[in-house]
């Protein structure tokens, strides 16, 4: 179902959700040391998020919305558990939070600027780094499909990882000069 001012249909929004949910259980598994409390939390946040879905405003960037309903449910579980003296303060959870934010922030910064980086390789090019990183191909099968001796291979992946490095932190500068 879906409404007439949200244009993002349920599919689209389950896509979202399972894009993201990997992401999402690291982040609060990284503020809840327990693991099935962790995953309890993120069944909470799916669903608040099911409930919520047609508020959401596909203008917006999904990880940060999803990331600020996980946020809540991490408060929700510790208030929960507050009874228990070794669990964080409200105020440290805080500060947790922040540096964690902004930590997202810069990896999803970085995420962006190799995405743009790795479109800008020739095809060739990403074709090796997609091969020599996404396949399960060890570096001699994949020199005899190239026909190149294996060191050629590694030549070429330790001239693109440079070059990738290079237009990475170009990308990064010139966010950091915008900002």
């Amino acid at each position: 179902m879906n409404s007439d001012n949200n244009p993002i249909t349920d599919e689209d929004f389950i896509r979202l959700l399972t894009t993201y949910h990997g992401r999402i259980l690291h982040y609060v598994s990284s503020l809840i040391s327990n693991q099935a409390h962790a995953e309890d939390v993120m069944q909470e946040v799916s669903l608040a998020m099911w409930e919520k879905r047609h508020q959401y405003n596909p203008d917006l960037n999904f990880f940060a919305w999803m990331r600020a309903f996980a946020r809540f449910e991490v408060f929700a579980y510790y208030r929960q558990q507050a009874k228990n003296p070794c669990q964080l303060s409200e105020t440290a959870l805080n500060r947790v939070l922040s540096v964690i934010d902004a930590r997202q922030n810069l990896v999803d910064d970085r995420l962006s600027a190799l995405q743009t980086c790795f479109g800008q390789l020739s095809q060739e090019h990403q074709k090796l780094v997609s091969q020599f990183y996404g396949k399960a191909l060890e570096v001699p099968d994949l020199a005899q499909e190239m026909n190149v001796q294996p060191s050629a291979i590694y030549v070429k992946i330790h001239r693109i990882r440079k070059s990738l490095l290079a237009c990475v932190q170009r990308q990064l500068s010139s966010l950091q000069v915008l900002a």
